[in-house]
């Protein structure tokens, strides 16, 4: 018999063998036992978690001979059938390679005929995402309403790309990936039966590998079954794999601590002559710094080696949270950006350098300057807010209170804060003549130290100028270097005074003269009325000519003619 890889040799054959699906398969051994089976069915989740293998033993255990409960004898011919994919009743598709419109009305068309030998017909499609948009709108009428003999069960990686449509019809089950103790137990449960032996080290590495996908796993100790001479170690696994020593990956995290750029150009250099993948040297440094940041948060979450706790213990403190955030990041960026660049080597050393930086959060900086001001004594950081200290008044005081008087005139007493706000009411006038009666109308209240207040005397000019109230906030915030709340309130009991706010007058724009020629009703086309330039002086602006082209065109053949007719006469 030829050998069988131990992905299929120790394939589950009962839901009670499915490492890691627990809530999945009581929900299909309760559907069995209580006769409430689905006429469709869609299992999703990443790859290697045991989508197929749940599939065939849901249909085995319908389709089984004995009949007497929810788990599959595995004995009878239809189980045996199934578990070497020999049924006639339950057929396995490849939605990648028959995905197109033919293959799947011929589907259609065969599920109108009965089971040969079982209680139920089973289409098993695989990566059904893969199908036509065409090849689904077939499938639509018979997955909603197929014969009662016929089960569709669709597995899929990508559940994110089925149409919704699809989705509607089914019901959905998510496979989980398996965490790292599952996996670890399931590996030695099957070193037991196979009969070799497997170290510590080795296991950790074949897991922290896998990612979670218990076939990953597999096809990884196969591998090293299969090239090893007895006992798996540790050594052997990492040169299998090509991985880096641990003491590597360790030292380069202490010289991006200790920002030491010539031990990290010395690491990348023996990395690299030592036959090293670069690219999986940036990944285990990514995977190392990432633990480091979990374990500084909370040991219990990370799964990590004995031996490795006092390595971790010391690591820990070397950054601070956003500290590692910033690492990971660059890191992140370095890996993207090495599998397109012809020199990944050069790529991974900029980035290193580049973590090896000096790096200092807000909060971090805030506390250093406020350290600095407290052993000067003449500076100090509180909530963000620079306030000057009492200190002796020696030239370097004075040198450096004057460089702080921009940054804490805020904070003085000089500032008149209502003339401020009725500065900047005044230029809102200018720059909206339309609202400058309003505006002029209002009565300026000073609250305290943080708060205007602007008081009308009716609703209706609150509501023509209410949506100022952020641009005056601004305003008044940035000429006074803090943040200042604008509010506007109604109070029809208040005086309006006359002269509180006073609109800045430009200077007076030269009147226009008109040329009066004979024609007066010509000139008087063109004339600006008096009227509209009364209400253009109310507003505080000025009344122009539009088309003045055309009246200058006019006035010159009025003259013209003029001018010929006094010739002729």
């Amino acid at each position: 018999m030829s050998y069988l890889v131990l992905a299929r040799k120790f394939r589950p054959a009962t839901f009670a063998e499915v490492v890691g699906q627990n809530h999945i398969s009581q929900t299909l051994k309760n559907a069995i036992a209580e006769n409430k089976v689905a006429h469709a069915y869609i299992f999703s989740g990443p790859r290697g978690t045991g989508k197929t293998t749940m599939a065939r033993i849901f249909a085995k255990a319908l389709n089984c001979l004995e009949g007497s409960s929810s788990e599959p004898c595995g004995k009878c011919k239809n189980c045996l059938e199934i578990s070497a994919n020999q049924s006639l009743d339950v057929l396995e598709i490849d939605g990648a390679s028959n995905n197109r419109i033919d293959e799947i009305r011929e589907i259609r068309d065969n599920v109108k005929f009965g089971a040969m030998s079982s209680r139920y017909k089973i289409y098993i499609i695989d990566e059904f995402h893969r199908i036509t948009p065409q090849a689904f709108d077939a499938l639509l009428k018979t997955l909603e309403e197929p014969p009662a003999h016929v089960i569709f069960i669709l597995a899929t990686t990508e559940l994110q790309k089925a149409p919704s449509t699809i989705l509607s019809r089914c019901q959905k089950y998510r496979f989980r990936l398996l965490s790292a103790k599952e996996i670890t137990e399931a590996i030695q449960n099957i070193a037991k039966k196979d009969n070799f032996e497997i170290d510590d080290g080795a296991l950790e590495i074949i897991v922290n590998s896998a990612g979670g996908s218990m076939r990953d796993a597999l096809s990884l100790l196969d591998q090293a079954i299969s090239s090893s001479n007895g006992k798996i170690t540790f050594e052997y696994m990492r040169n299998l794999l090509g991985l880096l020593p641990k003491e590597i990956v360790a030292q380069t995290t202490e010289d991006i601590a200790n920002n030491n750029a010539e031990s990290l150009l010395r690491t990348c250099k023996k990395v690299y002559e030592d036959g090293y993948n670069m690219l999986q040297f940036a990944k285990d440094l990514r995977d190392h710094i990432r633990q480091l940041m979990i374990y500084s948060v909370n040991p219990e979450i990370v799964d990590i080696p004995s031996s490795d706790k006092n390595l971790y213990n010391k690591q820990k403190t070397f950054f601070t949270i956003p500290g590692f955030v910033r690492l990971g990041n660059l890191i992140s960026k370095a890996l993207e950006e090495m599998k397109e660049h012809d020199q990944p080597r050069i790529l991974l050393e900029i980035y290193l350098l580049k973590m090896a930086e000096p790096y200092y959060s807000v909060g971090e900086l805030i506390s250093k300057i406020d350290e600095i001001g407290n052993k000067a004594g003449n500076v100090s950081l509180i909530n963000g807010a620079k306030e000057s200290c009492a200190a002796k008044e020696t030239a370097e005081d004075i040198t450096a209170q004057e460089n702080n008087d921009a940054s804490t005139m805020s904070e003085t007493t000089d500032y008149d804060m209502l003339a401020i706000a009725k500065d900047i009411i005044c230029e809102l006038s200018q720059k909206h003549p339309m609202r400058a009666l309003i505006f002029k109308s209002a009565i300026i209240k000073i609250l305290n130290n943080n708060a205007v207040q602007l008081v009308f005397k009716d609703k209706y000019d609150l509501s023509m100028v209410k949506s100022y109230d952020e641009l005056i906030k601004k305003l008044i915030s940035r000429k006074l270097a803090r943040d200042v709340n604008v509010n506007m309130s109604v109070d029809e009991s208040i005086t309006v005074p006359e002269d509180d706010i006073v609109t800045k007058q430009e200077p007076e724009q030269p009147k226009e003269t008109f040329t009066v020629v004979e024609d007066l009703k010509e000139t008087a086309k063109t004339a600006v009325p008096l009227k509209i330039e009364n209400i253009a002086k109310k507003f505080s602006g000025k009344a122009i000519r539009k088309n003045t082209q055309k009246q200058n065109e006019t006035e010159e053949i009025n003259k013209s003619d003029f001018n010929r007719e006094q010739s002729e006469e």
